[in-house]
C-alpha cells in the first residue's frame, strides 16, 4: 500500500472546568499501573492483496471508572482503511488503562485527561495493533505516524519523511559564517 492519507476524529473538545494548576497537581500524583488490550475486532473486506492506495480515518472514543486505588480509563480506536466509498479494511481496538492516584478521578479532570494524557499511553500499543494486523491480512504492515495533538502542524507528506531537514550543529554553523 503506497497512498495513505490519514484523518483523526479525537473525542470532540469540552471546556475543562478545572484550572491548569489544578490539572498539574492531579497528574503530578497519578502513577500508571499497567495496559491491556480489553477487545479487538478486525475485518478485512479486500483479501491477501494490499489495496493500492486509501485514505485512513480513525475515531476514538474514551471513558473512565474509579478503583479502589484509583482509575481505569478505556481508550476505543476504530480505524478504516477506504477509498472513496470502499471500506478495504475496519480494525478497531479498546486499551484499558489502570493508574493508582490517591486523588479521585473526575469528570472534569477526565476531560481534560482524555485528550492530553490517555492518548499517550495508549497510542503506541494501536500502533503496533494496526501494524501487526495489516501484517497478518498478508499486506505490507503500515505504521501509524507519532502521535501530535495540540498542534496545528498539517501531517508530514513522505517526502518530508524521507527527506528531513538537516540540523545545524556547531561544525556546520561556523561553516556558514
Amino acid at each position: 500500500m503506497t497512498d495513505v492519507p490519514m484523518t483523526t476524529n479525537p473525542p470532540e473538545e469540552v471546556r475543562a472546568e478545572i484550572s491548569p494548576q489544578t490539572y498539574a497537581a492531579f497528574i503530578g500524583q497519578v502513577a500508571l499501573r499497567s495496559v491491556w488490550l480489553t477487545n479487538a475486532r478486525v475485518t478485512n473486506m479486500a483479501g491477501p492483496g494490499a489495496p493500492k492506495s486509501g485514505a485512513l480515518n480513525i475515531g476514538e472514543e474514551t471513558r473512565w471508572e474509579p478503583t479502589a486505588t484509583g482509575f481505569r480509563a478505556f481508550h476505543g480506536y476504530q480505524v478504516r482503511l477506504s477509498e472513496d466509498d470502499e471500506a478495504h479494511a475496519d480494525i478497531e481496538a479498546e486499551f484499558g488503562v489502570e493508574f493508582v492516584s490517591p486523588e479521585p478521578m473526575t469528570d472534569a479532570i477526565f476531560t481534560v485527561f482524555a485528550r492530553a494524557n490517555l492518548p499517550v499511553n495508549t497510542w503506541p500499543y494501536l500502533r503496533e495493533f494496526v501494524a501487526s494486523t495489516m501484517g497478518r491480512f498478508g499486506w505490507q504492515p503500515f505504521t501509524l505516524p507519532a502521535l501530535k495533538r495540540g498542534t496545528l502542524r498539517k501531517p508530514e507528506t513522505d517526502a518530508e519523511v524521507a527527506q528531513p531537514k538537516p540540523k545545524r550543529t556547531r561544525r556546520t554553523a561556523k561553516k556558514a559564517e
